[in-house]
């Protein structure tokens, strides 16, 4: 900022003002001075009164008093004048700034410059000390002030209620009341802080106590219905009083609920903060409440709105009950999200916060995409269908992927932040599993090679069937991709749905069902509601382990437990339907499975046992091309049994044998592992098996 600015020039203006306004509560203070003096010699019972006969007539013949009161009309006239210079460039003087946003009266105005005053001039503190016949007291005091700005005696008893606490004065600690609260109101002692001092000498600034829990909001990233929200919310703020609401914003932050708060004070002229409700819940009573006054007066001052994340505040918590105490106390807006309705008293308005649409996404990513150079193109189709993002993680990841472009933002780029964006939703509720095989690696019968490239297939085009195409408004739900691998352990599942997560470069997450139901009632479809949601927005591929421990046939109905487990049931039957992902469930038992289920399945692929012919792929491929082998006969091996996992897990264990000896991998390691295989297998190996090393399989 240099002198020759706009704002450069109103703070020297301001200065000026704020120089004249001073010199008349100069003059007023010596005007009380004299008749201070004059009233030594004067009966109490007399000057005492502030409307007394003695006091009038001094003031009426002393000519000193004459000529102060002219000096004071003169002051007058020169704050007026500069007053109407300073609103004719569009901004008035600070302490009116003040007085018009905090809705202050006259006396309570003059309250403001009198408590400030010793800030800006310590002759002030001196001249108080004078004033109250006590250098002891040398702050001011509503008596003070009362004495100096008001005449009427009937005036200055409601005048006294500027200082309850309720009133603005105190409850946005625009004024600071010092003394024990049993003394009088109008004996104790009044200040400002830094706070206020610098604001009315033209410099804005947020309260150092509040700036570590408090932090600028970004900006939004609207939509139609983002912008729909925000005009609803504020038009609700927009018919409370005095300019102070809370409203809860009924979604999530995931959904846009706090792009619809940015919206709401856009609208209002407000700047949106996030508030940390987390380390102030932590605080002692006083603590808190004293942190509402500031914030309430940074509202006021700095047109400060807050939003608070109530999503994970349970009822009856210490976090509930400090987001109460905040919609209850504080004098400023509050937006409250959470994911049902709040149901704190005072928080009396609500406005539902709908997760944007496909549509909206894609309006969103051009909107994110805009500032930046890209050639992100037709590839955005396939994002949107993919990765379900409200407005926040749209813009983070469009911010992800500028960072580490030094040219455009391209569609590989993109997607790969998406994936990390999401990631981490899902890591705390179910096992990410990295993808280490491709299509070159599986050995299963040509049909299901063919599903799983059909399955693949259809994840890669549900952009152009359910979009360019339009299949996607005629769906509705079901738009996601639900499939079952059913076979016995080692056919290929898992190395399946890793492959296919490698191909459509997604995040895979197993999740072990066993471990999701629990035995406390209605604690299955809470473990199963978390996953969905957070995979929802992470577009990852959920692969369900051991699905018959849920997905079995429902159980006749005897009891409330049997009662609970069908809903449960239910309720996982219509998420997979609901889910926008793709969703692979494993089982080794298919019969199991309800036939109700398996209808809503849109891919049903079977992993068989493997024959001979395929075995023997499975073994050529098991050993890397840089593994050392003498004599090892692949024919011999695959009239062996035994599963691809199995099959793997011996040419690892031979390996090992052969490496401890210093040797290459051989048939005589390889027998040896076999043993071990169907040792843990409970499968015992016969005479006729590997017949020419049967001497080198025994344990």
């Amino acid at each position: 900022m240099t002198p020759s600015s706009p704002l450069g020039d109103w703070r020297v203006a301001n200065a000026r003002w704020l120089q004249s306004a001073l010199e008349r509560l100069r003059l007023r203070m010596h005007r009380r001075a004299l008749w201070l003096q004059h009233a030594a010699g004067v009966r109490a019972a007399d000057w005492l009164l502030a409307d007394s006969e003695e006091e009038r007539r001094f003031f009426a013949d002393d000519p000193g008093v004459r000529d102060l009161d002219q000096a004071l009309t003169a002051v007058d006239v020169q704050l007026a004048a500069q007053e109407q210079a300073m609103r004719g460039s569009g901004r008035p003087p600070a302490l009116l700034m003040l007085a018009e946003l905090a809705d202050l009266s006259p006396i309570e105005t003059d309250l403001v410059l009198l408590a400030a005053a010793p800030a800006f001039d310590a002759a002030f503190g001196r001249a108080c000390a004078e004033l109250h016949g006590d250098p002891r007291r040398d702050r001011p005091t509503l008596h003070l002030a009362l004495v100096l700005f008001v005449n009427d005696a009937a005036t200055r008893i409601l005048a006294a209620d500027s200082l309850m606490p309720p009133r603005r004065l105190r409850s946005c600690a625009l004024v600071e009341v010092g003394g024990a609260d049993t003394d009088p109101i109008v004996t104790r002692p009044i200040a400002v802080d830094e706070r206020m001092t610098d604001y009315l000498r033209g410099i804005n600034r947020c309260d150092e106590r509040l700036t570590p829990l408090v932090s600028a909001a970004p900006p939004a990233l609207a939509c139609a219905s983002v912008d729909d929200a925000g005009r609803e919310a504020a038009l609700l703020i927009a018919s409370h009083a005095e300019g102070a609401a809370a409203i809860a914003l009924v979604g999530t932050v995931e959904a846009g609920a706090r792009d619809v708060a940015q919206q709401a004070c856009a609208q209002l002229g407000l700047r949106l903060y996030l508030l940390d409700i987390t380390r102030i819940a932590l605080r002692q009573p006083a603590d808190r409440r004293r942190l509402i006054s500031l914030a309430a007066r940074e509202a006021r001052l700095a047109g400060m709105a807050l939003i608070v994340d109530g999503s994970e505040a349970g009822r009856g918590s210490p976090l509930a009950a400090a987001i109460d105490e905040w919609a209850a106390d504080y004098q400023g807006v509050l937006f409250v999200v959470s994911s049902e309705r709040w149901p704190g008293a005072g928080v009396r308005d609500a406005v539902r916060v709908a997760k944007p649409t496909r549509l909206e996404q894609r309006q969103l990513w051009h909107t994110a995409l805009t500032p930046h150079a890209h050639s992100v193109n037709g590839g955005l189709g396939a994002i949107v269908e993919q990765f379900d993002f409200g407005p926040p993680a749209i813009a983070d990841a469009v911010a992800r992927a500028a960072s580490r472009s030094a040219d455009s933002i391209t569609e590989t780029l993109l997607w790969q932040a998406c994936r990390e964006q999401s990631g981490a939703d899902l890591d705390d509720l179910a096992r990410r599993i990295v993808p280490c095989f491709g299509w070159n690696d599986i050995v299963v019968a040509d049909d299901v090679l063919a599903q799983l490239r059909e399955l693949a297939s259809q994840v890669e085009q549900r952009a152009r069937v359910y979009e360019a195409w339009g299949f996607g408004a005629r769906l509705g739900r079901g738009r996601g991709i639900a499939a079952l691998f059913s076979g016995a352990s080692g056919t290929g599942k898992t190395m399946a749905a890793e492959i296919l997560a490698s191909h459509l470069e997604l995040d895979l997450y197993r999740i072990d069902l066993a471990g999701v139901v629990n035995k406390y009632i209605g604690e299955t479809e809470k473990n199963l509601r978390r996953i969905f949601d957070a995979a929802e927005r992470s577009g990852a591929i959920l692969f369900f382990d051991e699905a018959d421990a849920l997905f079995g046939t429902r159980t006749e109905v005897r009891d409330s437990h049997d009662r609970y487990a069908n809903v449960e049931i239910n309720y996982l039957l219509q998420r997979m339907e609901d889910y926008t992902g793709l969703a692979i469930l494993a089982t080794n038992r298919r019969t199991a499975l309800d036939t109700a289920f398996l209808r809503r399945l849109r891919f049903v692929i079977d992993f068989p046992f493997p024959s001979a012919a395929d075995r023997r792929r499975i073994w050529e491929r098991a050993f890397p091309a840089q593994a050392a082998l003498v004599g090892v006969e692949f024919a011999t091996l695959s009239r062996l049994e035994l599963t691809g996992g199995s099959i793997r897990s011996i040419a690892v264990n031979a390996a090992f044998l052969a490496a401890a000896e210093q040797a290459s991998i051989g048939m005589p390691h390889l027998a040896r592992a076999v043993a071990r295989e169907h040792a843990k297998l409970s499968k015992p190996i016969s005479p006729a098996e590997l017949s020419a090393y049967h001497a080198e399989t025994q344990p």
